[in-house]
């Protein structure tokens, strides 16, 4: 009998194909690289997919927004909707929640968030940004999957990423307890649960390690199952197999949940506060990404992007002390920019809700540079967009709910 063929998918940036080529051919199963912009007819052929690690397009934006809005994903939801199984590995884990796919209502909207990375004991943050380690996973006996075994007992798995915590609003939140949507879950090695670092190594809610569709034929997870070495995550490639094997009869089923509509409201700064927008010297790549983004949905566009800084402090504190110190800005490669004004030019001002960066940077400059009548900064990024076309209003409706720029979970949008 033939193998079944399983896509793994590679976008620009992509990586761990030999390890995920290696498990799949140790389950049985045949890998075939898929490249983003191959044809995606060829999709109908395969079996199952697997979008793989690393970081598609630099992660530029945020992690797995491009890439989720390549015509490849597209076809991918089609192939989901036939009962085939669809696997995110961390950066293609990001890819599947900004696509949609992940929890998965009826119009693939943008419901939940992978964001910053979050180390917490109790109420103290310990530590953000960056953290790779071994840690155990173990599934949820109540939820639908094509990636979990019957009576699975925890797995000892790494995790190798920045932007992993599992976020979703408290509407969303009971619908997936509600439908058990919540796959794997993190866990010490007896399989005991905290939202303790370091048994939860991101501040994911929930302990949430990967989320399903409620079909149950999509995953997206945040640890690495390929890259285990003896057969500790064997469970999830196996009942793969066993779930393409089985040829059952399948149903597809969305979650019944509507997103709302971005409506932006102006972005109004307190009046005692100063501003700094700070611009590259050399080309802005992440610029160039998105812009060709946004033409690629249909929209004729020029995009400039800017970090924004909102700065808070005593009158007495000169805000030069604070640039003089490089914390905010490189100034090899980066200077204070002025907004030049135009026809046809909008603005929009993302900043994360959360906004960790931020508040880092105030702590930098209070705690070694001794800033004691600095109170606080808020970072965020200014998006500047130049539509050429006679009907901006909709150009830019089109640009903001394809959430090129914002994660409405996570981040907020303003009018600047």
């Amino acid at each position: 009998m033939a193998k079944k063929k399983i896509a793994y998918l590679q976008f620009p940036g992509s990586n761990t194909e030999n390890e995920t080529k290696n498990i799949l051919r140790k389950h049985g199963m045949s890998p075939c690289g898929h490249f983003w912009n191959d044809s995606t007819e060829t999709l109908k052929s395969y079996d199952g997919f697997i979008i793989l690690g690393g970081f598609s397009f630099e992660d530029r934006s945020r992690s797995g927004i491009i890439a989720s809005l390549e015509p490849v994903i597209n076809e991918l939801k089609n192939q989901a909707l036939l009962g085939k199984p669809v696997l995110g590995i961390c950066n293609g884990a990001q890819i599947l929640v900004e696509s949609g796919l992940v929890p998965g209502n009826e119009k693939f909207e943008t419901l939940i968030s992978l964001t910053d990375n979050k180390r917490v004991v109790g109420s103290r943050i310990v530590g953000t940004g960056y953290f790779n380690k071994w840690c155990y996973i173990k599934p949820s006996e109540n939820t639908k999957s094509a990636f979990i075994k019957k009576n699975g007992k925890p797995m000892r798995v790494p995790v190798a990423h920045a932007e992993g915590r599992f976020l979703f609003n408290k509407d969303l939140e009971s619908e997936i307890l509600q439908n058990s949507l919540i796959a794997y879950k993190y866990c010490d090695a007896e399989g005991n649960l905290s939202n303790d670092f370091p048994i939860n190594p991101n501040g994911s809610l929930h302990s949430a390690a990967a989320l399903s569709n409620v079909a149950g034929n999509v995953m997206a997870i945040m640890p690495h199952p390929e890259r285990t070495l003896q057969n500790e995550a064997d469970d999830i490639f196996e009942s793969m197999k066993n779930y393409i094997d089985s040829n059952s009869k399948f149903s597809y089923k969305a979650l019944n949940f509507e997103s709302k509509k971005i409506r932006l409201k102006k972005f109004n700064k307190p009046p005692k506060t100063k501003e700094l927008l700070v611009s590259t010297i050399i080309a802005d790549n992440e610029a160039a990404s998105v812009e060709k983004c946004i033409n690629s949905l249909g929209v004729k566009a020029k995009v400039k992007k800017y970090i924004h800084f909102e700065i808070d402090s005593i009158d007495s504190l000169d805000i030069n002390s604070i640039i003089s110190t490089d914390v905010l800005f490189n100034p090899s490669k980066e200077y204070i920019a002025k907004l030049r004004h135009g026809s046809g030019v909008r603005r929009f001002l993302v900043r994360s809700k959360d906004d960790i960066v931020g508040q880092s940077l105030s702590q930098i400059l209070q705690g070694r540079f001794d800033l004691s009548g600095l109170k606080s900064i808020k970072r965020g990024v200014v998006w500047e967009v130049k539509i050429n076309s006679g009907s901006t209003k909709k150009d830019v409706d089109l640009i903001l709910n394809s959430h090129i720029f914002s994660n409405p979970i996570s981040q907020e949008c303003h009018e600047y």
